[in-house]
């Protein structure tokens, strides 16, 4: 009876596996098993539900109504499993085991690791492993628990809990102002040397900036000198005085130290991105996950819903609590 438990267990992972990463050989890999082991535990898993789980073709495998019904349900069962594993291990009320997350490098840096310490004194046994990664593809290759996804999140059957939006500016050097003067008008944009941030997620046009004062939107098409999806290699051109830069800036001391001005400061910007909170359905009954979704919720409500800009040098010298960035609430 426990084999038959135990095996029944196991073929529900590989169902899951199998439906989130598309495909046998794919849930083999994250599995550590042979892809004739996996297809061979779905069909027995079919044979003893007698539903057909999959429809496969050569080039996707996609679950049939029945299989998704299954998988629902599946994700359920083995997030309880999980849960009563951790349940044992936290039987005390301390929170243990390892938190897997995806973020990327600037919101790991100067959204969650100024708070770190806080997490760690709250739950001293919790390990964080972060992967610089937003792929949802990652949450079964990388074997995540959570993802913190910049942007509007592709279509999976994960959760995603909108967490703020991302407010961008016009900023530049000192020294390229010295040397081409700086924007009056939105639309002096034109005539800059621009550099555009274009992220992997983007699906919009990625050349239009916007600009809002007393009401009046301006969209303006810039001419980009560099594009790229190197954000913290763009921030560093643009400190180097190559050009404008219109991005949402998560490193406060970039304008406290003054390596960038923004510019058409009475101009304000309206959201450009959303930042997104992904996790498995079910997952948030294990403590460990919970705890840190706990987390990163607080670190998010630190945040000024009416902040357009990154505090000024003065607003943040008289602040004890880590820098807040230009974010507004949901």
């Amino acid at each position: 009876m426990g084999d038959f438990v135990l095996n029944r267990g196991h073929r529900l992972e590989m169902l899951i596996s199998a439906a989130d990463s598309g495909s046998f050989a794919a849930a083999a890999r994250i599995m550590d098993l042979t892809p004739s082991a996996v297809s061979r535990g779905i069909a027995e898993l079919e044979r003893e539900l007698k539903v057909p789980l999959f429809n496969r073709t050569t080039r996707q495998l996609k679950l049939t109504q029945e299989g998704a019904d299954v998988y629902r349900r599946a994700v359920d069962i083995v997030a309880r499993i999980a849960e009563l594993t951790d349940g044992f291990t936290n039987r005390r009320g301390r929170v243990s085991g390892i938190v897997r997350v995806g973020v990327q490098a600037p919101l790991s840096r100067y959204v969650l690791m100024p708070r770190l310490a806080s997490l760690n004194d709250r739950h001293p046994e919790l390990l964080v492993e972060t992967r610089l990664t937003q792929d949802p593809r990652d949450m079964q290759s990388e074997n995540l628990d959570v993802l913190l996804y910049v942007g509007e999140p592709p279509p999976s059957r994960l959760v995603a809990q909108r967490l703020g939006q991302g407010k961008p500016a016009a900023y530049a050097s000192p020294d390229y102002v010295r040397r081409f003067g700086a924007p009056e008008h939105p639309a002096d944009l034109v005539n800059h040397r621009c550099l555009l941030f274009r992220p992997a997620w983007s699906t919009g046009p990625f050349d239009h900036w916007k600009f809002e004062r007393k009401g009046k939107l301006e969209t303006i098409r810039v001419r980009p000198s560099f594009v790229t999806p190197d954000r913290e290699g763009l921030i560093v051109a643009a400190c180097a005085g190559a050009g404008v830069i219109y991005m949402a800036c998560f490193d406060p001391t970039i304008l406290t130290s003054g390596r960038l001005t923004r510019l058409l400061p009475e101009w304000s910007c309206p959201p450009s991105f959303g930042i997104h909170l992904m996790y498995r359905r079910g997952s948030t009954g294990i403590p460990r996950v919970a705890a840190f979704l706990r987390f990163v919720r607080e670190a998010f409500a630190d945040f000024d819903p009416d902040e357009l800009t990154v505090l000024h040098a003065d607003a943040v010298a008289k602040s004890s609590s880590p820098p807040r960035v230009a974010l507004t609430k949901a």
